[in-house]
């Protein structure tokens, strides 16, 4: 059928790309596509034909981005003659192609049209991709099982055989110090050359990539050292330095203190304009507008004061508008917004408050933080406002205190009236579950208004690989710890009981379909969170209390149905059978049914074991077990055996050690907690009268020992390991708050302020050297605090007539003539009866006149 354009409308002009074949459009293009029909007949080649366009380099690497809609022609090498001889021509390789893609781990968009290198590392192969529901259940209650590693007090325990502690890792250690800018040719040779010559030695490992260094030091406390000692001799514009953190186990859901960053402002440099017009009409619509923000000065909105008449010398009434400006804006900058119409006849500027712009005044105070410690980072804020504002990171927290109690309120230099505010800001991190997040989003929004209304700011950071992070921030560390204890009693939950028992089933315990759609049912119905905590046989809910009220009741009946219906049977064990089922007739089960299929439960009484299927697999498991087939792995000689190793009796319920050694499980339960001392914590064997003494493997202690005995084990080794080393860790000083900190060497002469712990639980500001509550003190001033030494000087000092700069601190003493004295340590001008403080000698007498009847008052 044929179409015809309306009367009234002009067809369509042709597309000029449309026939080149690359109209980006498509479709929706405003200009005429020619039909096949149009293009039956060849077209001459021209400019822009395939034939003439000129090869696209892209294509022939093989990553072209734009495909058919490309401007440069696609052609494919010809193929060469039969019987002709090619020669290899070396294309040019892409060096893009050497480097992996950093986008690859989280889903590169470009796909297989991307120039890097899409190749997993094997170090990191999996850590940044997206994770399963059950992936973040172990995650967050039964992560590190491999590695042996568990969050204890505010701290990450690596143990290894015997139940010992290996190592003990905080979320403030730092691995080392990064170095970017270095030349191009540096080697580890001139890093660690230039490392001497900053006067940091020792043993480092050095690893460099192209203009950056990564230096590694083995002790936490040696990184920080070395960190802050080069953040003192560094040029910030030669080389950048950097802390490492140290490493932490993926998904840890420890809390985060910080108060290492301040906020700084200080006001902006003004001044007054004086604008004078013909009427009083237009001098009201000038203020008008200048307080609506249409006209600015300098672009920045200004206030404006309602006009005033006066006469001037012609004796013509005159309006005036008074305007407080930017300190560096002219009249130029004034008048540029304003209508030529609406312009003022006369613009009278007044002098600046100081002379400084925003950028120099900002450099300056920079100079006065580096003067309390280094930095790790600062920002200059918006040019917007009436003050300046600046956030600045100090690298070490006692740094951050210091320069928060020396420096507010203090005045610059550059103005005579303008003073810095300094604020220290206490911020609490925790990552958790996005899924939990989502549960407890309501309970969460009502407490931000609380929180708000408190001065406390609360972020919830995007979702990244299933997790959200949560932060607390606020000026006052005592209202950022009451909101981060109901933070916590949020984001925590409760665990499912009934009847004052555990809601619990073995079929919890694994990840498989049945577990995942009996629980995800119940999280749908009633809107909550589960989190399987497999440790400790429990179930954790997250939503509010009405929810996880009807999800109890869920959960209940979920329980008894899945123990009293057709694909859950439970085989109980006599003794014979649970000592069979010990040396390895669980395995043999579990082999023939599968392992996913059968549970071991060797907390009940009696012991069972568990098969998830259907009666022809509980018939299967039920002759195995009836027939205590001696496993292949054990020899009919380890069955001997039977005396418990402790008591020298038959064993009751008995276990077998790798070793060979058996025992009650009571014994060896006990055996356990003996061996769990203070002094030198270590779980062995003591078979064959306590010689054998091998020292046992954790899997094979967490084989032996119930879920909960396992762990009170790593907990009791953690804590004798804690009270071992006095002089690494401390516990921190509140009652029953049971974090750590890393502890620094005390240094009796030491006349600054000591590294500072702030607890990440109670929020606490302890010493690390001295071990402290003395927040803004030198251990030695806290020494004389509590001695009475201090006060003891204050009283001869009044007893002397000597008094202390409210500047500087450094004692005077006025041994005659009048009220007014200076400083000898800050030149500061002074009034001896007050002690109020002048930049000048004149306002200083000036204020003794008007305050204190003249200068020699009370002399």
């Amino acid at each position: 059928m044929a179409s015809h354009l309306p009367s009234s409308r002009k067809p369509k002009a042709a597309c000029r790309f449309a026939a080149r074949g690359y109209c980006a459009r498509g479709s929706v293009c405003a200009f005429a596509h020619p039909g096949p029909a149009s293009l039956a007949s060849p077209p001459t080649p021209t400019s822009g034909s395939p034939e003439s366009k000129a090869p696209c380099r892209y294509f022939a690497a093989g990553h072209c981005a734009r495909g058919d809609a490309c401007y440069f022609a696609h052609q494919l090498a010809p193929s060469p003659a039969p019987g002709s001889v090619v020669v290899p021509v070396q294309s040019a390789v892409d060096s893009r192609a050497q480097l992996p893609c950093q986008f690859f781990s989280k889903g590169c968009r470009n796909g297989d049209r991307c120039p890097f290198q899409h190749t997993k590392d094997k170090d990191t192969e999996g850590t940044d991709t997206p994770v399963s529901e059950n992936e973040q259940d172990a995650a967050f209650d039964d992560q590190h099982r491999d590695t042996w590693i568990r969050e204890l007090g505010g701290g990450f325990a690596e143990f290894e055989d015997g139940a010992v502690v290996a190592k003990v890792s905080l979320p403030s250690d730092i691995a080392g110090v990064r170095l970017d800018g270095l030349p191009l040719d540096s080697t580890p040779q001139t890093v660690t050359a230039l490392l001497a010559d900053m006067d940091v030695v020792g043993h480092f490992r050095v690893m460099i990539t192209d203009s950056r260094a990564d230096v590694h030091v083995d002790d936490p406390m040696l990184a920080k050292a070395m960190y802050s000692r080069l953040k003192l001799h560094t040029d910030p514009s030669q080389i950048v330095f950097t802390p490492i953190p140290s490493p932490m186990p993926r998904g840890s859901g420890l809390h985060s203190v910080d108060c290492r960053r301040v906020h700084c402002s200080w006001h902006r440099s003004i001044r007054t304009a004086w604008l004078n017009f013909g009427s009083e009409k237009m001098a009201q619509k000038a203020q008008q507008k200048f307080d609506a923000g249409i006209y600015k000065v300098a672009g920045t909105k200004v206030k404006a004061k309602a006009p005033t008449v006066s006469e001037n010398p012609s004796n013509r009434q005159v309006w005036t508008v008074m305007l407080e400006i930017p300190g560096t804006a002219d009249k130029l900058d004034i008048i540029t917004s304003i209508p030529d119409f609406a312009r003022p006849r006369h613009i009278e500027l007044g002098v600046p408050s100081y002379t400084a712009d925003a950028d120099t005044a900002a450099t300056i105070v920079k100079s006065m933080l580096l003067q309390a410690g280094p930095l790790e980072w600062w920002e200059l804020g918006s040019s917007r406002g009436k003050r300046i504002k600046v956030q600045a990171r100090f690298v070490e927290e006692s740094h951050a205190r210091e320069a928060a109690l020396t420096l507010n309120n203090k005045l610059l230099w550059f103005s005579r009236t303008a003073r810095l505010t300094i604020h220290l800001i206490t911020s609490s991190k925790v990552k958790v579950l996005a899924r939990i997040y989502d549960a407890v989003g309501e309970q969460l929004e009502s407490q931000r208004a609380v929180w708000e209304r408190q001065f406390v700011r609360f972020l919830a950071y995007p979702p990244q690989h299933g997790y959200r992070v949560l932060k607390l921030e606020a000026e006052d560390p005592v209202l950022v710890a009451r909101s981060k204890d109901s933070l916590d009693r949020v984001i925590t939950g409760v665990v499912a009981s009934s009847n004052g028992s555990d809601i619990w089933s073995a079929s919890f315990q694994r990840n498989g379909d049945t577990r995942c759609k009996s629980l995800k049912r119940v999280e749908e119905e009633h809107g909550i969170a589960i989190v399987r905590d497999r440790r400790k046989s429990q179930l954790r809910l997250f939503g509010s209390e009405e929810r996880c009220s009807r999800a109890v009741v869920a959960l209940e009946q979920l329980v008894k149905d899945e123990s009293g219906g057709d694909n859950q049977h439970v085989i109980e064990l006599d003794a014979d059978q649970f000592e069979w089922a010990c040396r390895g007739g669980f395995k043999t089960v579990g082999a023939r049914l599968g392992d996913d299929m059968v549970t071991f439960d060797i907390v009940s009484t009696p012991k069972r074991i568990l098969v998830a299927g259907s009666e022809q697999d509980h018939a299967i498991a039920a002759a195995l077990i009836a027939r205590r087939e001696t496993p292949s792995a054990v020899s009919a000689s380890d069955t001997i055996k039977t005396d418990c190793s402790v008591c020298w009796t038959d064993a009751e319920q008995p276990v077998r050690t790798s070793c060979g050694h058996v025992y009650c499980v009571d014994c060896f339960i006990a055996l356990c907690h003996a061996q769990s001392s203070p002094t030198d914590f270590c779980i062995t064997c003591v078979g064959d009268s306590a010689q054998c003494k091998q020292v046992l493997a954790l899997a094979e202690l967490q084989e032996l020992l119930p879920s909960a005995t396992f762990e009170d084990l790593l907990e009791a080794s953690f804590a004798s390991f804690i009270s071992r080393h006095p002089a690494r860790f401390r516990y921190c000083p509140t009652p029953d708050c049971g974090q750590i900190y890393r502890a620094s060497p005390s240094s009796p002469d030491a006349a600054a302020t000591q590294n500072t712990f702030t607890c990440a639980k109670c929020l606490v500001c302890v010493c690390t050297a001295c071990h402290g509550l003395h927040p803004g003190m030198t251990c030695a001033e806290h020494r004389d605090d509590t001695s009475g030494a201090r006060a003891a000087v204050a009283r001869v000092k009044q007893a002397l007539g000597i008094k202390d700069c409210p500047r500087c601190c450094t004692a005077m003493e006025k041994i005659e003539g009048c009220n007014h004295v200076m400083c000898g340590g800050c030149a500061t001008h002074i009034c001896w009866v007050c002690l109020a403080t002048f930049d000048t000698g004149d306002e200083c007498y000036g204020h003794m006149n008007e305050e204190h009847e003249g200068v020699f008052f009370d002399v």
